[in-house]
């Protein structure tokens, strides 16, 4: 008569495949320009640096995005951007949206600048 396999075997089995089948979902797909041999430059300059950036500004806008893509798309330094408020104190002169939807607005704004320059986004708890 077979031996069938006790169910300790079959549960370690089934956590290992678990395991390495990495998290469900979260896998972002590269944009075109972090494939190929752009990208293949980009994280080839990004191996030797040790160099870090934090760039500090009051609102959003008043980074210079020039600067920020400069260190980390064509130097590769690991950058990071601190905007002290998400400006819901500022002025909107091209929508309707004033202060806490004018804080979600520049808010998704620089989330989605951030994909395309590499540039880690924090934000700081001042009003």
């Amino acid at each position: 008569m077979p031996r069938r396999p006790s169910r300790i075997v079959i549960a370690l089995v089934a956590a290992t495949l678990w395991a390495l089948a990495g998290p469900a979902g979260t896998q972002i797909a590269p944009l075109p320009h972090e494939r190929g041999a752009a990208g293949l430059g980009l994280a080839l300059r990004r191996l030797p640096v040790g160099a870090r950036v934090l760039y500090v500004t009051a609102h959003p806008d008043d980074e210079h995005n020039g600067v920020l893509v400069r260190l980390a798309r064509g130097l590769g330094v690991r950058t990071a951007l601190l905007t002290l408020t998400r400006g819901d104190g500022g002025q909107n002169y091209i929508g309707p949206e004033l202060f806490d939807a004018l804080a979600v607005l520049r808010t998704e704004e620089l989330l989605a600048v951030h994909r395309y320059d590499g540039v880690e986004q924090y934000f700081g708890r001042a009003s």
